[in-house]
């Protein structure tokens, strides 16, 4: 199956964490492979990152919005090595995982920093052998009809207008 987080509400990563959760705990392989996060910051890879049977690999460590003074050609760079990962999950030498996480991927989709045709063509092929989840904000539309569930987090509130930064533990 794919089924992808989307939207600009909280808890994209979160709700994927928990599906990785769910399938370690009945024994499946996953792997997670996550874009703009870095390893020394988010508190969820500090407890992934000991779990037997998860595969984590992070690229590009800062969010782009982050990233001052970096064309958008270098960012697309950076963004190569993620898709020949995702290329490997579709060899036929690669290991298989019952579960594969793409994080923040809509981020690099809708940012034009991965080619969508390329990326919904591997994701395709992928679903076909493992269950698959993509997410993050701005999405392509091919991505939405080729799934199998698509959950939208919409922010209703969200104490950031209040003024209130983000809280360790909470989105970090």
């Amino acid at each position: 199956m794919l089924m992808l987080n989307i939207g600009d509400g909280k808890g994209k990563t979160t709700a994927s964490i928990g599906q990785i959760i769910r399938s370690l705990g009945h024994g499946f392989k996953v792997c997670l492979i996550q874009l703009f996060k870095d390893n020394d910051f988010y508190g969820e890879q500090n407890i992934l990152l000991k779990l037997e049977n998860l595969d984590f690999f992070s690229f590009i460590k800062k969010h782009p919005c982050y990233l001052d003074n970096i064309s958008s050609e270098r960012l697309k760079s950076l963004c190569d090595p993620a898709v020949d990962k995702l290329r490997e999950l579709n060899s036929i030498n690669s290991k298989r995982y019952d579960l594969v996480v793409l994080d923040e991927f809509n981020i690099a989709l809708r940012d034009r920093l991965i080619d969508e045709n390329e990326f919904v063509a591997l994701v395709e092929k992928l679903s076909r052998m493992s269950n698959v989840v993509v997410t993050g904000r701005g999405y392509p539309k091919a991505l939405i009809d080729m799934a199998d569930l698509v959950t939208e987090m919409k922010e209703i509130k969200h104490y950031y207008s209040n003024g209130v930064q983000a809280q360790k533990g909470i989105e970090y």
